[in-house]
């Protein structure tokens, strides 16, 4: 049942984000050829951040059920689980793609304006978005904000699974060994081992135990708790970067390339995957050599 929901929560998340692509992209035609207000741009770009704080809501209620689920979730892609971090992309990741969409040469602004080698004037508009001095060191500056708070929950995550190792998991697993081996042997007389042998070993593979359930249910819940503060990292660095830095155009250009990218990816990742998975085709009968005989 706690599965459904999850599966039922990503599919209705990604088709709000095929809907608000199409939104998106028709704002986007329209502001090309100035048949949308500053206003129009901006209640699309509120609607578009409305439904993601809506999906992380609804990812919070269930990482707090299962946060574990959310880590590598099995419907998706091998690939797209291989780009996650803390169960979805990197926050930074968002300030990457508008690098990106600015073009190579914004990149070489940044280092310049970053180093204090290039002067910048406050009104220059730079790349495809036409970023100017004044956005991109507010861009810069979320960005360094953004890595930092990622790394610290890097860490936590790091030092949870570590923990793997330690208490409460570590000691349970020993103590169920050097019972199992004591059952085992022929010198467990102590009536007090024998019998704590006995409960320990009598307990079937796949039976409820409630120690050990309890210790990966602690697991679990730390594993909900950095999701949830990873899931509000990626909010508030989108909804910033969208809502305060950005005018309305170029906050409609920078959603309409991370729908598409988000889109695309999983398309392709889940055609590559399908054709890995197809039956293998019958193999092909070479004709017989030719007899070297004359």
């Amino acid at each position: 049942m706690g599965a459904a929901r999850h599966v039922a929560c990503y599919q209705r998340w990604t088709a709000g984000q095929e809907a608000g692509l199409g939104e998106l992209e028709a704002s986007s035609a329209n502001a090309a050829a100035g048949r949308a207000t500053d206003g129009e741009l901006r209640a699309v770009v509120e609607r578009c951040m409305r439904g993601y704080a809506e999906y992380v809501s609804t990812r919070r209620a269930l990482a707090r059920e299962d946060g574990a689920a959310l880590f590598a979730p099995p419907w998706c892609t091998s690939f797209e689980n291989s780009v996650l971090w803390i169960g979805g992309c990197r926050p930074s990741l968002t300030i990457r793609l508008l690098y990106s969409l600015s073009g190579e040469g914004l990149e070489e602004h940044i280092e310049e304006f970053i180093s204090g080698r290039g002067a910048l004037g406050a009104a220059r508009g730079m790349g495809l978005l036409g970023i100017t001095a004044r956005q991109l060191e507010l861009v810069n500056d979320l960005h360094r904000r953004t890595l930092r708070d990622e790394d610290a929950l890097s860490d936590r995550l790091a030092t949870l699974q570590e923990d793997v190792a330690d208490r409460p998991l570590l000691p349970i697993v020993r103590e169920r060994a050097t019972a199992a081996a004591a059952a085992l042997g022929a010198g467990a007389s102590c009536d007090g081992l024998a019998t704590r042998t006995r409960l320990v070993v009598a307990t079937p593979e796949g039976a409820v135990d409630h120690e050990v359930d309890a210790a990966i249910g602690r697991y679990k819940a730390g594993l909900g708790r950095l999701l949830e503060e990873a899931d509000e990292l990626r909010m508030s660095t989108a909804q910033t970067l969208v809502t305060e830095i950005l005018t309305p155009r170029q906050a409609v250009e920078t959603l309409v390339a991370a729908k598409q990218l988000h889109l695309k990816v999983r398309s392709w990742s889940r055609r590559g995957e399908a054709a890995v998975t197809q039956p293998a085709r019958s193999p092909v009968t070479l004709p017989p050599a030719p007899s070297s005989n004359p």
